[in-house]
């Protein structure tokens, strides 16, 4: 029987949003009436239509895109893969990172700038710290885990390295300060501080985090409060409410504007890195909603 038209016009990410979990588990050979909890969570994040969704569960080769945009990482150091990962009766592994220079490196690219869509930019990511006392980047004890920034070459009459900025997930020591915080930031291209949004909680070595960071669209000069917000296992715990989560006030001006930096999972600007396991990570070109963000939340835990 031929297929429709329509269906082989498709590109693999379009075919899996519009048929579905079914068609998700057709083209990974799982018979939809087996399909496992990770193909449903799969699919919810695919119908949001993010620029780069890795799932993490692929042996260290390269990091596999599932948003069909092509953005593979690559794995460095000591990363492997650890089973079950993050996803509630979901077979497919996490990777596992060691903490002494283990990360993912995925290319820049204006994807995954907070400016480029004019939409915003939201990251997602499913995180699992192992150790809750470490040293950190500075004297507060903390270690950039995720994020888009660092050393980059720049060609000129002769070749040097500056450092840009734009955004990054950042985890507080036990012992810090700032105990077991988990904040969310963005920066101006130079650096310095950054805009951010936090939540603070006892934390247990071993468990599972949903955190889904949304950077709004506004800059410096827009009209309104806009901010970051930050999301822990699919509640709002802090937004541009908060003067400090807000780009534009008596503290801060922060214009975020592309960059040349990659995007590092694990690490942002090499410097400290997570020891732990990193699950289903996804940039999307716009602000996730409250409602998104916990539906992707109660299906990964599977609640739906």
């Amino acid at each position: 029987m031929d297929r429709p038209a329509d269906l082989i016009a498709l590109t693999r990410r379009q075919f899996l949003v519009a048929t579905g979990v079914a068609g998700i588990a057709t083209l990974h050979g799982i018979h939809p009436r087996r399909a496992s909890a990770g193909v449903s969570y799969e699919a919810s994040v695919l119908a949001k239509n993010p620029v780069g969704y890795w799932r993490l569960g692929d042996d260290p080769g390269p990091a596999l895109d599932r948003s069909g945009h092509g953005h593979e990482g690559a794995f460095v150091g000591q990363a492997s893969v650890t089973r079950p990962g993050a996803l509630t009766g979901d077979p497919d592994g996490a990777v596992l990172l060691d903490g002494r220079r283990s990360y993912i490196e995925i290319p820049s690219h204006p994807d995954f700038s907070q400016s480029t869509s004019g939409q915003g930019l939201s990251v997602e990511a499913w995180v699992r710290p192992d150790v809750l006392e470490f040293k950190g980047d500075s004297k507060d004890q903390y270690i950039h885990w995720l994020g888009k920034g660092g050393a980059v070459p720049v060609a000129g009459r002769a070749t040097r390295v500056v450092q840009q900025y734009e955004w990054a997930f950042r985890f507080y020591s036990r012992t810090a300060k700032r105990p077991n915080r988990m904040s969310a930031y963005l920066f101006n291209l130079e650096g310095g501080l950054g805009a951010g949004a936090y939540f603070e909680d006892k934390l247990t070595a071993g468990e599972w985090i949903h955190v889904v960071a949304c950077y709004d669209a506004g800059g410096a000069d827009s009209p309104g409060r806009p901010g970051v917000s930050i999301y822990k296992n699919g509640e709002l715990r802090q937004g541009p409410s908060s003067s400090g989560a807000r780009y534009n006030n008596r503290l801060w001006q922060i214009t975020s504007v592309p960059g040349l930096a990659p995007v590092r999972l694990g690490t942002r600007d090499l410097g400290r890195f997570l020891t732990g396991a990193l699950d289903e990570v996804a940039i999307y070109p716009r602000v996730l909603n409250a409602t998104e963000v916990l539906d992707n939340y109660r299906i990964g835990k599977g609640f739906a």
